[in-house]
């Protein structure tokens, strides 16, 4: 077993699954840091995204 495959099956003994999406650019960060925390919270889901032109949250789902 490879150290990616051992990598990947350690990701999904934690009940995590890959997916590949395509993101904006400028929206990378934020992104990477929601998914960080719904890893480390599992009881929290997305439910609302702030607008960077007006500040007011709009529901995402």
């Amino acid at each position: 077993m490879t150290r990616n495959q051992k990598y990947e099956k350690k990701q999904r003994d934690r009940g995590l699954k890959k997916v590949t999406l395509w993101i904006p650019d400028d929206s990378e960060v934020e992104i990477k840091q929601m998914i960080d925390f719904l890893i480390d919270n599992p009881d929290h889901i997305p439910f609302m995204a702030r607008s960077v032109k007006t500040g007011r949250m709009k529901k995402a789902i």
